[in-house]
């Protein structure tokens, strides 16, 4: 009896969905690949996607470690995941072709040089020697994440990707 009202999950796993869900559309090449956003460079896109990948890659850890592996969000979950990890195996290279590229320290961690790792011209992207094994796994992840989003926009109860605004 009434099982529209039931909840689709225990309030913990709907705080880790929703918590993944709010990573994945803050982070641009993944809110692009959800939300159809266009870049006129779209190859920086690779190099955002390699520098978010820890990010993304945690939230998703934290939601597979949280949700019952009976869900069926769950498999949606764990495809991510693995398209996220060969992103983030990319990551350690991405940092430091970013840090010898724009003379950055390499220990540093403040808001500057992290932004500098994170938005790096199409050009300097290219310029990068691993740059078609970062095209072909964002290209990998594209479907999986926009996929796993429309999963957890049902599983959350609401699609952060697209808010629905209302005018009064």
């Amino acid at each position: 009896m009434f099982t529209w009202k039931r909840p689709k999950g225990t309030r913990q796993e709907r705080t880790c969905a929703w918590q993944a869900q709010t990573v994945i559309v803050a982070r641009a090449p993944f809110a692009a690949t959800v939300t159809g956003l266009r870049r006129e460079d779209p190859d920086s896109l690779v190099g955002e996607a390699v520098a978010d990948s820890e990010a993304v890659h945690t939230a998703l850890m934290t939601l597979v470690d949280t949700l019952d592996p009976s869900r069926p969000v769950g498999e949606h979950v764990r495809d991510a995941l693995v398209a996220v990890t060969a992103l983030l195996e990319l990551r350690s290279n991405w940092v430091a072709y970013c840090n010898e590229a724009l003379s950055l320290n390499p220990d540093a961690t403040d808001p500057n040089s992290e932004m500098s790792r994170l938005w790096v011209s199409g050009d300097q992207v290219r310029a990068w020697p691993r740059f078609a094994e970062g095209k072909a796994a964002l290209d990998l992840a594209t479907e999986p994440i926009a996929r796993l989003q429309r999963e957890l926009s049902g599983f959350c109860g609401a699609d952060l990707a697209r808010p629905q605004l209302s005018v009064a």
